[in-house]
């Protein structure tokens, strides 16, 4: 639930009474930490209103209390991957745990207060078990399965170790008594996951997921052990429960906290309220469209006849059309017919698909000229990119000699470029705090037609940000529903996510790696895992393609996201208007690109396929029209080899 009050014409002090996706954890002196909007809030034992607690890291994620109830573990989001930090209420200071670029998740403590148990991917072979030393920060593995090992969680003596284990399509939770060998207490076909245990060790509470929702279990340790369901039939969310003492235990589903007696057969509400300030910059921007400059653009009439296209904007294919170029723009597209004179370059039997865009990629700072024609045999026609020699690029891949993808100058919201021209995107990251601090000159940049891109839904939410990056900018709860936090970052105006989500759980992602295009690249980091699970979209409205959260080499990194947006569940309609006419309506240029239509411009992409119906066909690009010239795939790939990007 929303409660506004104070409303004015820029912001807005709003109360929130629910949440979506939060995790609830109690202490032993009875306060309760939650993690909504990705921050972090201590209330009373009996609930009522939230304190903010400061950190330097949003989103955070599943806080847990110390023993002593004196510090704070929880895991939060970086740029492409989570860490684990550390609050101590006495210095009131966040601190990094982690090291290097892996995925740390699910920290919990040690009984003794000295040691934090979590999982990690950092050996690339799963998920493992490890633990860490709080004084020396030394870390060191516990478990070592051919799957992944997750959620770990101490006994209150501190010698017995639930976890999950994931391993050749079974979920297990898995038990560690002191001194012997691990066994599996359950396994299920389905997802098991967020294992607690009741503080008198004599059961383990878990969540089991099914087709019909979850479920909160629980495992009686006895010999054999004893299954049994505790509560069933609300929107549980992900996130283990909390023991108040061996009766009470506490849980998030329905939006709320709700908390329950073991031997009862129902629950009740605990209430909170927590306090934010909303912008309402997005209400009051009007859409500004921007216009592409043409740069050598060539003279003439040029014809490509393809046997189908996708316009990038109705359904399905078009048969046996002519596309006619004038210049650099599309003039008509028309029924095939003798053009005498014309220049007509009969593609037989391929796909003809709009110029693929990404929305927000990487250019390699030593990037230069030679780089141009490898990345436009992938059929990236435009990238947004924060570069020092966007400019030089751009002009450059705009011609016959060197051709290119078009490329749009990105610019963090506190820098400035060299030249007068505005950017074509702006970023902003932080937190709430920095997102209310920048709030008059994020309203200034939508004014003037430049999207801004917050890096996640928490700056976004303080500064009325159009673009978020990442599907985690507007969870939903496994139910699909959205709750207050989350009604409120998508209103009062639209948001679109830039989608960020390829990893190394990416259907194809080592075909696409080992392509031809990938290898002539040269050596480059191989694609690491970023996500626990592999993302899941409801519905393809409102995501555009973006690649640089996933850290894969431009062009390679646009169709390892084509196919990661196909597993999260989008058609592949959306996922290609998701790089084509998504794109480009999100970045202000309507009906210039994204698009085969009359007045768009001449970007054009030939596949050897069907797209519509196997997404892996856009990557069989076989010609590419940039700037209304035509290229064959081979010949850019001869280029781009004759010009030295590769020896």
């Amino acid at each position: 639930m929303l409660l506004l009050f104070g409303a004015g014409s820029v912001a807005a002090q709003v109360t929130l009474t629910e949440g979506t996706n939060f995790s609830v954890h109690a202490a032993r002196d009875g306060r309760l930490v939650i993690d909504l909007l990705g921050g972090l809030w201590i209330l009373p034992a009996t609930g009522g209103t939230a304190e903010p607690i400061p950190t330097t890291r949003l989103p955070a994620h599943r806080p847990r209390w110390s023993p002593a109830s004196d510090a704070l573990v929880y895991q939060a989001r970086g740029e492409n991957h989570d860490q684990l930090w550390f609050y101590d209420f006495a210095g009131g200071i966040a601190h990094n745990l982690s090291s290097g670029e892996f995925l740390d998740q699910h920290p919990n403590w040690h009984p003794d207060g000295e040691r934090v148990v979590f999982s990690s991917d950092r050996r690339n072979t799963g998920f493992d078990l490890w633990e860490l030393d709080l004084e020396t920060r030394l870390s060191w593995r516990i478990t070592n399965g051919e799957g992944d090992e997750t959620e770990p969680a101490w006994s209150a003596d501190g010698r017995d170790l639930v976890y999950i284990e994931h391993a050749q399509d079974q979920w297990s939770l898995m038990l560690r008594r002191h001194g012997q060998p691990d066994r599996a207490v359950t396994s299920s076909s389905t997802r098991l996951s967020s294992p607690e245990w009741r503080p008198d060790g004599s059961l383990i509470t878990f969540l089991r997921h099914t087709d019909d929702g979850l479920s909160i279990d629980m495992a009686i340790l006895s010999d054999p052990p004893l299954v049994r369901p505790l509560v069933g039939g609300e929107d549980l969310f992900i996130a283990p429960v909390t023991w108040l003492d061996r009766e009470r235990l506490l849980y998030t589903a329905n939006g709320v906290i709700r908390q329950r007696h073991f031997n009862s057969w129902s629950s009740t509400t605990l209430p909170f309220r927590v306090t934010v300030t909303q912008s309402d910059s997005r209400q009051s921007v009007r859409a500004v469209q921007r216009t592409l400059p043409q740069i050598d653009a060539p003279s003439g009439q040029l014809v490509i006849r393809v046997a189908r296209l996708f316009d990038g904007i109705g359904g399905g294919y078009q048969d046996g059309l002519d596309i006619v170029i004038d210049g650099a723009r599309i003039a008509a597209v028309e029924a095939r017919r003798d053009r005498p004179g014309a220049i007509v370059v009969d593609m037989g039997d391929l796909t003809a698909l709009p110029g693929f865009i990404d929305s927000y990629a990487v250019l390699p700072p030593a990037a230069d000229e030679a780089l141009g024609p490898l990345l436009l045999s992938f059929g990236v026609t435009s990238i947004v990119a924060n570069h020092d020699r966007v400019d030089t690029l751009n002009e450059t891949w705009s011609g016959k000699a060197v051709p290119g993808p078009r490329v749009l100058a990105a610019a963090a919201i506190g820098g400035s470029r060299d030249d007068a021209a505005a950017p074509w995107l702006v970023t902003i990251s932080g937190d709430l705090a920095a997102g209310a601090a920048l709030r008059s000159s994020v309203t200034e940049w939508l004014m003037a037609g430049v999207p801004v891109l917050a890096e996640n839904w928490q700056v976004g939410l303080g500064s009325g940000a159009s673009l978020l990056l990442g599907t985690e900018s507007l969870p939903a709860s496994p139910r699909g529903q959205r709750y207050g936090d989350i009604q409120l970052s998508s209103s009062p105006g639209s948001v679109t996510i830039v989608s960020g989500i390829a990893d190394s759980q990416t259907p194809g992602i080592n075909a696409l790696l080992n392509s031809r295009q990938a290898t002539l690249l040269g050596p480059h980091p191989a694609a690491r895992r970023r996500f626990e699970s592999r993302p899941v979209l409801g519905t393809g409205a409102g995501v555009i393609l973006g690649s640089e959260p996933n850290g894969l080499p431009p062009g390679i990194a646009q169709h390892a996201e084509l196919r990661a947006l196909k597993a999260a569940g989008l058609t592949n309609e959306q996922v290609l208007r998701a790089a084509g006419v998504n794109a480009a309506s999100a970045l202000g240029l309507g009906l210039q690109v994204g698009r085969i239509a009359p007045g768009a411009a001449a970007d054009i992409v030939l596949v050897d396929g069907d797209p519509l119906l196997d997404i892996d066909a856009a990557m069989k690009v076989v010609g590419v029209v940039r700037n209304g010239r035509f290229f064959s795939a081979i010949g850019l790939l001869e280029r781009a080899q004759s010009i030295g990007i590769v020896e």
